[in-house]
């Protein structure tokens, strides 16, 4: 028998994201019912949203009011157009508290990240790059193997991202279009970290290799 008592019994929202800025100084949580941005160092929350609703993705630009936005959870925030399949990503300006820019896919996105130029979109099996403008300019678009955990990195000069096969690496330079690939594992990738410098790129496959 457990007589073991919880350590928090509350009952209060559930987290389903977690991420990083940039440069590590805050992160945001999304939640079933909406988000929130803390501080890293002291932890301390700086933002909460409630939407009633799920958030399953928040993404920061630095320390700035945009947060890249992707509804999940079993009532995710910006649901499916059930008759044409759409899925959003949400460009949140939370100095003006709504919606800016919204982008759509035919599959469920998985990821979003910002720059101050660009913006990055990850679903299973591509990437699509756009530029942060009003309406947001198309850029570029990248086949991958499956990437179930959205896996990718936006640099100032550079984007990194799964290749077409699988435990490969393709980084495309921005300004120019230029693609490397780089066959970093020989099973698929697990995790893929771009240094701040944007001069590093860490990779881990799905059976522990580095």
């Amino acid at each position: 028998m457990n007589t073991r008592h919880a350590i928090d019994e509350s009952t209060g929202p559930i987290s389903l994201a977690v991420s990083f800025n940039q440069d590590s100084s805050c992160f945001a949580v999304g939640l079933d019912t909406g988000f929130c941005v803390f501080n890293s160092d002291p932890c301390e929350l700086k933002v909460s949203r409630d939407f009633n609703a799920g958030i399953g993705a928040a993404e920061m630009l630095g320390r700035a009011n945009y947060v890249a936005l992707v509804g999940g959870g079993r009532n995710p925030k910006f649901p499916t157009n059930k008759v044409v399949q759409k899925k959003k990503v949400i460009i949140w300006d939370d100095a003006k508290q709504l919606a800016v820019v919204t982008l759509e896919f035919q599959s469920q996105v998985l990821r979003a990240l910002l720059s101050r130029s660009q913006i990055l979109v990850a679903v299973l099996n591509s990437i699509s790059l756009y530029a942060f403008s009003s309406p947001p300019r198309k850029i570029s678009s990248y086949e991958t193997a499956d990437n179930p955990l959205g896996l990718c990195c936006l640099g100032a000069k550079i984007v990194a991202f799964p290749g077409r096969t699988p435990g490969q690496v393709q980084i495309v330079e921005i300004g120019t279009g230029n693609v490397s690939i780089i066959p970093a594992h020989g099973t698929p990738l697990r995790a893929i970290c771009l240094s701040p410098n944007g001069e590093i790129l860490a990779t881990a496959s799905e059976t522990g290799t580095l």
